[in-house]
């Protein structure tokens, strides 16, 4: 695409996806070198700089599906300097190996037309060929975008401006080291330990796991979530000296938000790969398969659906073990395509009126008190201790309180996504900031100097 349309207009939103790599290179550090050298160059940012994590059941996704965006006021000569910017650190720095599709989406002026991509990059499988007629219509460039990078880059700027957020703290370490950084976990429960909840998701306790140090050969050394981007901004300079970390940069993130458990369908209207919720009654009581999996069926007025609570979602599967056929309930997760159909791993569960167990049992004796027999069909029921005789007595019935509760049901942390709300930040509200470089960027950005094209 070689037209940027509205030249006047000094507004410009730079989204980057699919930078990540199984060898090393990762979206979040490329989007931290560029915005430390737009700072560096003075220009003014109208925002945080973005991590957008989008549908996380999407089979070709790269670790979390994140995608970051830049939002930014520039000079009107200015546009043609920052794409080759751009352009050259995706030339340089995303490793060619056929498994990604590095792209860069430069939107000038307004976001909106790009909001619905974001909404339906959150919840749905999206195809790549719309989303670039969309980007040709509103006058966008695509640097790279020759496969599916060009949708979580378009859709990360349409998230421009984030009504519901958090903030991520990263950390990284020189492209170089690909070994494992050990020896962080005590630290990381230490301050998780001292700062929670308003840092979260970085410890599962009961699985003695910790969250926030990456498994790969990224180049992140940690990520910190909290609700303070003030916090975050005091921590970076320490743990950055601390855990040995060439720099860090604060993203605003819709982390931890739910966003992409928000679309309510009936069952015939769940399609593959899709994040949705679904409200109906228990169909089949749960069934624990092998591994200590939950298996269940959710009917609504439409149809009926297999889901399941995996073992590994520690507080959920047991919650769901509990369920009762007639329950209703409404279920969040992530539609994958198996051999018989179509199932829903749940993310969440939520009891809307559970059922009482309702059983019948033979009558108590009136002369004795023990439990009666039948005397068979139509003759009614005798004693087995006394041998009173009685045809006029009926079983009686017994409730059973339900053993679970209406409420919600969440994953332990171990098995949380990027965009589940944890426990420990249910009700909390994150904190506007100034989206000034040197409170989220570290180091902190000193001289400028100005951004030419080659």
């Amino acid at each position: 695409m070689k037209d940027l349309r509205g030249r006047g207009n000094n507004v410009l939103h730079i989204g980057l996806d699919d930078v990540d790599s199984p060898d090393g290179m990762c979206t979040t550090f490329l989007g931290a070198l560029l915005a430390r050298r737009l700072a560096e160059a003075g220009y003014e940012f109208l925002d945080y700089p973005y991590l957008v994590r989008l549908n996380p059941n999407i089979p070709f996704k790269t670790r979390g599906n994140g995608s970051v965006s830049l939002h930014v006021r520039i000079g009107r000569d200015d546009l043609e300097a920052v794409e080759e910017l751009v352009r050259s650190y995706i030339e340089r720095l995303a490793e060619r190996h056929g498994k990604t599709d590095a792209t860069a989406v430069l939107v000038v002026g307004s976001t909106e037309p790009l909001y619905e991509v974001y909404k339906r990059a959150l919840v749905e499988l999206i195809s790549p060929s719309a989303v670039r007629r969309l980007l040709k219509a509103v006058g966008a460039r695509v640097v790279g975008g020759h496969k599916r990078g060009v949708v979580g880059a378009a859709a990360s700027v349409g998230a421009y401006p984030l009504r519901s957020y958090t903030y991520e703290l990263l950390l990284y370490r020189p492209l170089i080291i690909k070994e494992r950084l050990r020896g962080l976990d005590d630290e990381v429960k230490e301050l998780d330990r001292l700062l929670r909840p308003y840092i979260f998701a970085n410890v599962d306790y009961a699985a003695n796991r910790v969250l926030a140090t990456p498994h790969g050969p990224d180049p992140v050394v940690a990520g910190i979530r909290s609700v303070n981007p003030l916090l975050l901004s005091a921590l970076a300079p320490r743990l950055c000296e601390a855990w040995g970390a060439l720099m860090a940069i604060i993203y605003k993130s819709n982390q931890a938000t739910g966003q992409h458990l928000t679309l309510l369908k009936s069952v015939t209207d769940v399609r593959p790969y899709d994040s949705v919720v679904i409200r109906g009654r228990v169909a089949s009581g749960p069934m624990v398969i092998r591994g200590g999996h939950v298996i269940f069926s959710l009917e609504d007025s439409t149809a009926r659906m297999e889901c399941a609570a995996y073992r590994e979602t520690g507080y959920l599967a047991r919650a769901a073990r509990k369920l009762k056929r007639g329950d209703l309930i409404e279920v969040g997760g992530g539609v994958r395509v198996r051999k018989k159909g179509l199932t829903l791993n749940v993310e969440y569960l939520r009891v809307l009126r559970p059922l009482p167990s309702v059983e019948l049992k033979n009558p108590l004796c009136p002369r004795c008190g023990r439990r009666m027999k039948s005397a068979g069909r139509g003759k009614g029921f005798k004693c087995p201790n006394c041998g009173y005789r009685e045809r006029g007595l009926k079983k009686e019935v017994y409730f059973t309180p339900p053993l679970l509760e209406p409420g919600t049901y969440l994953q332990s942390p171990s098995a949380y996504r990027h965009l589940s709300p944890p426990r420990e930040a249910l009700g909390l509200r994150s904190i506007p900031a100034p989206p000034l470089p040197n409170l989220f960027l570290y180091p902190p950005v000193h001289k400028p100097f100005k951004i030419s094209k080659r």
